[in-house]
């Protein structure tokens, strides 16, 4: 009994002995964690107190970009400058987004950035990406395309956006059908580099992929509709409307609408079975003005779906040509109390008792 109990005490023991250990180990480890995101944080303010004041000097003076002495800076703090650099890159347009290339490649962000396309921490590459992008670095062409197909959603996104920075008229059809396969890519992001690229470089193919796509691909590609030139919208939603049917992409074309000459398309519309379609036409009949309008959107403020009574309702009360007291008759004869109440509501929110 003597002999179980010494060796049961001295296991308990080393037990013990071993988990302090272990504590002690975790609590160095978090105690260097701290130290090294102190010191870390400290040259990130002392860098960033010198290079900053330089960085705005580029900005605004393209002499000083080219010929001025620049602080000395350690290949160890490259990185660092980078990042900042890469930042306030993002803040400026024009002549200033040259004047800050300049100073990069005086500085030798070009080099690293390109460097750092080989690294495999993925932080170091999407920031590597991100400024090969912004200098326009045609060198590193292939090698950005090649990302497209990351398996990181934030690296292929910054790679379509890498590509629209160097080469928009050359990127927009390489990119376009990554956009049209990947509907995880952040909606905000692709919108971005798909407005910097500019309408007149992604009106055409942006309207022949929703052309040519499948209706989910071309109710997905309508989000961007904005990129898209007045003139080319207008007639890509008016043979949308016309050749196909589903519905997700006939209420995606009318909500992408901005003027339309089709009337008579968007008022068949009214009558869809799918009260989502029915809730668009009703918005869209609003910029019509005229009296089929009516005719058409009076019947809609009775349907059974709320939303779509409540846009027939504003429709009808932004049509130009009613005015109060024709709209207060308007409410007056409808027979349905859940197309009065509609309309009334529609007129206080207009201002008119």
């Amino acid at each position: 009994m003597p002999a179980d109990f010494d060796s049961a005490s001295q296991a308990a023991a080393i037990a013990a002995l071993a988990a302090l250990a272990a504590t002690a180990l975790l609590f160095l480890y978090a105690l260097g964690l701290r130290i090294s995101h102190i010191l870390h944080a400290r040259l990130r303010l002392r860098l960033q107190l010198t290079w900053w004041p330089v960085l705005a000097d580029a900005a605004v003076s393209l002499e000083y970009a080219q010929c001025a002495t620049l602080p000395r800076l350690a290949d160890r703090h490259r990185p660092e400058i980078l990042r900042q650099w890469c930042t306030f890159r993002n803040s400026v347009r024009g002549a200033s987004s040259e004047s800050l290339n300049i100073l990069a490649r005086r500085t030798g962000l070009l080099t690293l950035a390109r460097t750092g396309l080989d690294q495999r921490a993925l932080g170091s590459k999407l920031m590597a990406v991100q400024a090969i992008g912004l200098l326009q670095d045609q060198h590193s062409w292939s090698a950005i395309m090649a990302l497209l197909d990351h398996q990181s959603v934030a690296m292929s996104v910054t790679a379509a956006t890498a590509l629209v920075d160097i080469d928009a008229p050359h990127a927009i059809p390489v990119v376009l059908p990554f956009v049209c396969r990947n509907d995880h890519w952040p909606r905000t992001q692709v919108a971005r580099f798909l407005a910097n690229a500019g309408a007149d470089v992604v009106s055409g193919p942006l309207c022949a992929a929703i052309t040519n796509g499948s209706d989910d691909v071309a109710a997905r590609l309508l989000r961007y509709s904005d990129c898209i030139a007045s003139g080319d919208l207008n007639k890509l939603v008016q043979r949308l409307l016309h050749e196909r049917r589903d519905p997700n992409l006939l209420a995606a074309a009318l909500k992408a609408a901005r003027a339309l000459n089709c009337a008579d398309t968007v008022i068949a519309l009214t009558r869809h079975k799918v009260w989502f379609v029915r809730m668009q036409a009703a918005s869209v009949l609003g910029q019509f003005g005229t009296q089929d309008c009516i005719r058409a959107l009076e019947p809609l403020m009775s349907d059974p779906e709320w939303w779509v009574r409540y846009r027939a309702a504003q429709a009808i009360v932004a049509l130009p040509f009613l005015g109060p007291h024709a709209l207060r008759r308007l409410r007056d004869r409808q027979r349905d109390r859940f197309a009065r109440d509609m309309l009334q509501q529609a007129l206080a929110e207009r201002g008119v008792a």
